[in-house]
């Protein structure tokens, strides 16, 4: 019998693609949820060295970040298929995952974290399964923390006026990659559109991105017709 357990942050959309792919997949999995004040005490790296996360544990042996666990389950759980077998559409579906978590995550980052109004509902989704007096502290400084990555990386320090406007570039090159069709790459959901839509679906509650997207109803529908197949 397999088994399988999940270390991951909840609100992680790496961790969120790595729970969608299990559940496509018909598998059964335990959460191993890691808190703020868990990883801040490095509580996880005997699981994960690097510190990254998701780590998942299959049979035993443990694979730690999310694409390569996203391929590990291709090839342990082959149905129903996410990664293309024609070699054009298995390299555009890498690319597209590449960007959602390279690129598209930044954004993510910058706008949950980056932006004020956006900040405190981030800062207690980071801290929801801490506890205890440092809960409310860590609430505060979580988003900061975080959002120094996106800095360190370049986006974090754009203004939000650019941020957006980019934003804008990023949903229309989504609904450029639909065209007619319902998915990003070929005629079925690959592991090109959950690695998209966990990025889009962080963003999406900010007010702005929201009604950019809903002037896209191509991709307001395909958004739909993922969290419909993945969720």
């Amino acid at each position: 019998m397999t088994t399988i357990a999940l270390w991951q942050f909840e609100v992680s959309p790496y961790c969120d693609k790595i729970r969608r792919i299990l559940r496509l997949k018909g598998q059964a999995f335990e959460i191993r949820e890691v808190t703020i004040a868990d990883a801040i005490a490095g509580k996880h790296k005997a699981i994960s060295p690097t510190g990254k996360l998701p780590a998942l544990a299959l049979d035993g042996t443990v694979i730690v970040d999310s694409t390569a666990i996203a391929y590990a389950l291709e090839a342990r759980f082959p149905n129903p298929p996410l990664i293309p077998q024609d070699p054009k559409a298995r390299a555009l579906m890498h690319v597209i995952e590449d960007w959602a978590d390279e690129s598209l995550y930044f954004y993510e980052i910058a706008i949950r974290c980056g932006f004020p109004e956006n900040a405190a509902q981030r800062g207690r989704d980071l801290t929801a399964h801490d506890k205890g007096f440092m809960k409310a502290i860590l609430a505060t400084q979580a988003p900061k923390a975080v959002m120094k990555t996106a800095q360190t990386q370049g986006i974090g320090r754009k203004d939000k006026a650019t941020i957006l406007a980019e934003t804008e570039r990023h949903l229309d090159a989504i609904a450029g990659l639909l065209g007619d069709g319902e998915w990003l790459v070929g005629d079925r959901l690959t592991l090109a559109d959950i690695a998209v839509f966990v990025q889009v679906s962080c963003f999406r509650p900010d007010t702005s991105v929201g009604a950019m997207i809903a002037k896209r109803p191509t991709v307001d529908a395909w958004l739909r017709r993922v969290e419909a197949a993945s969720g």
